[in-house]
């Protein structure tokens, strides 16, 4: 054992440290989605090719043996989604990096002053931030506006007669409204509170896909939500304002060193 750490080379702790982190990464991008099914699967089948195996079940044994046999593309099939996400994030991400809003911590005020106008008169609402990953793929189905930002404007999109007041407004970090009426993917996580709507779920499914910043009201609470990263924040247990600004103006290692702090379980 001993002479173990005496061989251990610097390369050795960097590679050791390298896959230590990565796999962190992996068990945080899955955490609470169907990938752990999916993965748990794969773990029953390898036991049923060893079990196969240990007992000479021929048939049963080369059924799993042709499955094993092309693991890989099946691999990148079902896991397609979570591979793309992680290389976005890879692409866009800074341990250092502070991302800022065009402008002032009072251009965010006033999107949340929205919020809060919204929340007041119970009106349903999903206002996307987008940051440093684009959000093309979602302009599709969307329609173009290319406003600058008005109270008064994002009240009427939002109005339940409006025709686009169901999809997602998304504002650039220029604090131009870019697009009304996205459609966003839902989220795939099975461990979803049951109080929750489909735009809390349209809002993490986004969250999940790229690092903009959602916010939601809720039609029948009147609740703000904020969700980031694959994470649903919720008022009244975090100070959705608070949380705001911070995603804006703080490095995130500081954001990292307080999530633990600050996340809400969605089945609470």
């Amino acid at each position: 054992m001993i002479d173990f750490f005496y061989d251990l080379r610097w390369q050795d702790l960097v590679d050791i440290t390298l896959l230590a982190l990565i796999c962190y990464r992996l068990i945080l991008m899955v955490q609470g989605s169907r990938t752990v099914q999916i993965a748990m699967g794969f773990l029953i089948v390898g036991v049923g090719f060893y079990i196969s195996g240990l007992f000479g079940l021929a048939g049963l044994n080369w059924v799993l043996n042709n499955l094993f046999s092309s693991i890989i593309v099946v691999i990148i099939v079902l896991f397609q989604k979570d591979f793309r996400n992680a290389l976005a994030q890879v692409g866009t991400r800074s341990l250092f990096r502070t991302i800022q809003f065009s402008g002032s911590l009072g251009m965010l005020e006033r999107v949340y002053g929205v919020c809060e106008h919204l929340s007041r008169t119970r009106t349903g609402a999903l206002i996307i931030l987008e940051r440093k990953m684009g959000l093309g793929e979602f302009y599709t189905s969307a329609v173009e506006l290319d406003a600058l930002f008005s109270e008064q404007l994002m009240v009427a999109i939002f109005n339940p007669h409006a025709p686009l007041h169901d999809g997602a407004v998304i504002i650039s970090p220029g604090f131009t409204i870019t697009h009304a009426g996205c459609i966003l993917p839902l989220t795939g996580k099975i461990d979803f509170s049951k109080d929750l709507g489909t735009r809390h779920r349209a809002a993490l499914g986004l969250s999940e896909e790229s690092d903009a910043v959602i916010l939601v009201v809720s039609e029948e609470t009147g609740t703000i939500s904020l969700a980031h990263m694959g994470k649903l924040y919720r008022a009244p247990f975090v100070d959705i304002r608070d949380k705001l600004q911070d995603l804006f103006t703080k490095t995130e290692r500081q954001l990292k060193r307080e999530q633990q702090g600050l996340e809400v379980d969605l089945e609470g």
